[in-house]
């Protein structure tokens, strides 16, 4: 056992190794042959930032990738696909079902047709979740495509306005004589 750096609490570790971890010297590490090899319990998960995206979608976009980390693929499957209609919702598309919520954003123009297409991606995948259709393993892989289509749709909806604003301010402050 170990304890944990953040929550002070005893944790496990297991791992593959070829000597005898009795006869290690007292290191983290040196009783397993390589750290990847090291599977922690429980494991910690990892978020991911989203700068320029409303807290509250940014803060379940980081949870998603977090599901993600610890290979809770169905969660972080499902909390992408709310991500999605969080994002609708924060531009003031409310009525009808996700698939409509999407193609209104596409009608007003808050989304290009790929951005469209890629939502939609992310909301098959999580209607399987939604609705228990769990028959069909969610696979790393899976989540990562998911949760890639779903940084795209915030991306193309928040960040890439933002960035662009940020850069044309600097432009013209510097003309100006400002930066």
């Amino acid at each position: 056992p170990f304890i944990c750096e953040n929550c002070h609490r005893l944790s496990l570790a297991t791992a593959q190794t070829s000597s005898d971890p009795n006869n290690a010297p007292d290191d983290r590490f040196a009783w397993a042959d390589d750290a990847e090899s090291v599977t922690w319990i429980p494991r910690i998960g990892v978020g991911q930032e989203y700068a320029d995206v409303p807290e509250h979608i940014a803060a379940a976009a980081s949870e998603a990738h977090t599901c993600q980390s610890i290979r809770a693929y169905r969660a972080a499957v499902m909390l992408a696909r709310s991500v999605v209609e969080a994002t609708a919702k924060a531009k003031g598309i409310t009525d009808g079902t996700l698939h409509k919520k999407i193609e209104e954003m596409y009608r007003q123009n808050i989304i290009s047709e790929h951005v469209k297409e890629q939502a939609h991606e992310v909301r098959y995948l999580g209607n399987d979740m939604a609705h228990g259709d769990f028959v069909e393993p969610i696979i790393a892989e899976d989540a990562d495509e998911v949760l890639a289509l779903m940084a795209a749709v915030l991306d193309a909806v928040f960040q890439s306005h933002a960035r662009l604003k940020r850069v044309r301010d600097a432009r013209i402050a510097k003309k100006n004589g400002q930066g």
